[in-house]
């Protein structure tokens, strides 16, 4: 798929994604899971038992590597049984700042075409990644009048969190979010591997930033996802793996908050009859190995 070049906008939480994806432990199993089937601490699943189960949290997670399409195709598929049990459902994504919210709206309410959607958000700008493998889970919020929330903030304002620091940022300039909880010390040690493994220096201050901006990311996504349910809806947020992965990115930050009912679900590629650390999620949807 193609990504478009938009600079070091999403370096930290890419980076992140993609190297807990190499370094996660896994488990061989006696009998192999099959594709189509949801797994959690090593039982599988029926997708009934796993939705209802979902349905009745506050938060959803769905981790997602952006540029894998059947990731995106299980977090529709997951997105619909979770709607068919909950009609008061909001969709988050990570994809787009909160400047991006009319315009969701807009589309929700029908009243703009896909191009000019993706125009007025900004999306090539904003995200990068290819549209069309999100437009299935935009069409779908469309047609089921679901509202779709941006749940990132702009990158000027993640740097100056990063380098001024969250008290010399006015609270209205940073949408009221509050300072993220600081990372337990496996979240900081995996971020520190993810850091030491794409050679981005050895200078502690740099490390700092790198896990500060992570950190800060997930608790601007935490804390919209946070408001959501206040109205009594169930929030879904559509986000990346390293967002999700072991409850420690922005589950962790939402128990910061006061939502403790959270659910983090991820997708999971079969290699080997293998499945992933139990604590690694939830509970997994295991792909057909591509």
């Amino acid at each position: 798929m193609k990504r478009h070049n938009n600079g070091n906008r999403q370096r930290y939480g890419l980076l992140a994604a993609l190297a807990l994806v190499s370094l996660l432990p896994s488990v061989t199993l006696a009998a192999c899971p099959s594709p189509g089937q949801w797994w959690q601490e090593e039982q599988p699943l029926t997708n009934s038992e796993l939705l209802t189960t979902a349905a009745q949290q506050q938060v959803v997670l769905l981790g997602e590597q952006h540029d894998e399409i059947a990731h995106h195709r299980w977090q529709l598929h997951t997105l619909a049984g979770l709607h068919a049990l909950r009609d008061n459902l909001v969709i988050g994504l990570e994809m787009l700042p909160r400047s991006a919210q009319p315009t969701l709206d807009a589309w929700v309410a029908d009243e703009l075409d896909s191009a000019t959607m993706l125009e007025q958000t900004q999306w090539d700008e904003a995200w990068g990644f290819d549209s069309a493998l999100y437009m299935p889970i935009l069409e779908f919020a469309r047609m089921a009048n679901i509202p779709l929330v941006a749940l990132n903030i702009a990158p000027d304002l993640r740097q100056r969190l990063v380098n001024d620091g969250w008290e010399h940022v006015p609270t209205d300039e940073r949408h009221a979010i509050p300072p993220p909880q600081p990372a337990s010390a496996s979240y900081r040690s995996r971020l520190t591997g993810v850091f030491n493994q794409h050679a981005m220096g050895d200078d502690p201050e740099s490390l700092e930033r790198f896990i500060q901006a992570q950190l800060n990311w997930d608790t601007a996504m935490a804390q919209r996802l946070a408001e959501v349910t206040q109205g009594g809806a169930l929030a879904v947020g559509i986000m990346g793996l390293g967002h999700v992965s072991y409850n420690e990115g922005v589950a962790y930050q939402l128990n910061a908050l006061g939502v403790n009912d959270t659910v983090s679900l991820l997708p999971w590629q079969m290699s080997d009859c293998t499945l992933p650390d139990p604590t690694l999620a939830d509970a997994v949807y295991v792909l057909a190995d591509e």
